[in-house]
């Protein structure tokens, strides 16, 4: 396959599989992670061009993207291909202000000294959204099902048989295809409803990613169909806004086990606890609980006297 690799610059401290593995979009179609090569791989479209596309970090300061076409990619697309790399490992995010935030909290000093808080997001804002959707009250093997039925059943394939994440327009099918094909279940509707808003044109990604007041970008949100405060907090928190904590079961039960404690806090005590890193709230409680997904072992609360942790 002809293909082209080229250098992208990154501002360490960087760490491409910390960014990667802030949650859990590397592993739903179309990406893969090859853990004994440390590379990232996915699909990008550009254009009419489907690209297998690898990425990986040889340097501290330095990623390699290599892309493989059916024809040499051209120096426009390789470029544009670049950008959508740069936009979903967010890496012309500014978070000095929150990293310095952290420097003033012993559980989050980890995420200072890494360079931590860059969540790895979708080339487009569509396939975020409709991956989100996926994730409403159904377990994660659910989510990953769903997404893997719809790369599979409606994507383009790149030369390596590999397939992209369909374009709204491919996925423009009725509320039958997602119930039967796809298995989302009681989601059809609003899954038919985001494709053929996107499709339409009555939505786009700059219909989100446009600068605007988050309390705007939240009432857009909320009004999809199917989108609740949890999928919309998760929304924003992809999008760059981080006022929402997008709490869910997970999350509660979480907070408890770090807290050393048999039941949760009140979700206002959360809110309380986390003000102060406004606006990065939602990515300080979310670097919190899952620091230890990065080796990073979190200062625990003392277990109330009489009790033990299991």
């Amino acid at each position: 396959m002809p293909s082209r690799t080229i250098p992208i610059p990154v501002a360490p401290p960087f760490d491409l599989r910390l960014c990667l593995f802030g949650h859990g979009w590397v592993a739903l179609a179309p990406h893969r992670y090859d853990e004994g090569a440390g590379t990232f791989a996915t699909v990008l479209r550009v254009g009419t061009a489907v690209l297998d596309a690898t990425l990986r970090q040889p340097r501290a300061d330095r990623l390699a993207l290599r892309l493989d076409g059916r024809t040499a990619p051209s120096t426009a697309v390789t470029r544009a291909a670049a950008r959508q790399v740069v936009h979903m490992l967010r890496l012309d995010s500014d978070l000095a202000a929150f990293h310095a935030m952290c420097r003033t909290e012993p559980r989050l000093h980890w995420a200072a000294r890494r360079g931590a808080g860059r969540l790895l997001r979708s080339a487009s804002v569509f396939e975020d959204l409709m991956k989100l959707l996926f994730t409403t009250n159904t377990t994660w093997a659910g989510t990953e099902a769903m997404v893997r039925n719809l790369v599979t059943a409606l994507g383009s394939p790149a030369p390596s048989g590999a397939r992209a994440f369909p374009t709204p327009r491919q996925c423009q099918r009725d509320a039958a295809f997602y119930r039967d094909v796809v298995r989302t279940g009681y989601r059809a509707a609003a899954a038919v409803a985001l494709a053929e808003a996107f499709a339409a044109g009555a939505l786009d990604d700059d219909t989100f990613l446009t600068p605007q007041p988050a309390a705007v970008l939240w009432q857009r949100l909320v009004g999809l169909r199917g989108f609740g405060p949890y999928a919309a907090g998760q929304a924003m928190r992809l999008l760059g806004h981080y006022e929402h904590l997008a709490l869910d079961s997970w999350c509660r039960a979480r907070l408890a086990e770090l807290d050393g404690r048999r039941t949760p806090p009140s979700d206002r005590e959360v809110a309380r606890r986390y003000a102060r890193f406004a606006p990065f709230q939602g990515l300080a409680l979310w670097l919190d609980l899952t620091a230890e997904w990065h080796g990073e072992e979190p200062p625990r609360a003392a277990a109330p006297a009489g009790r033990r942790r299991r």
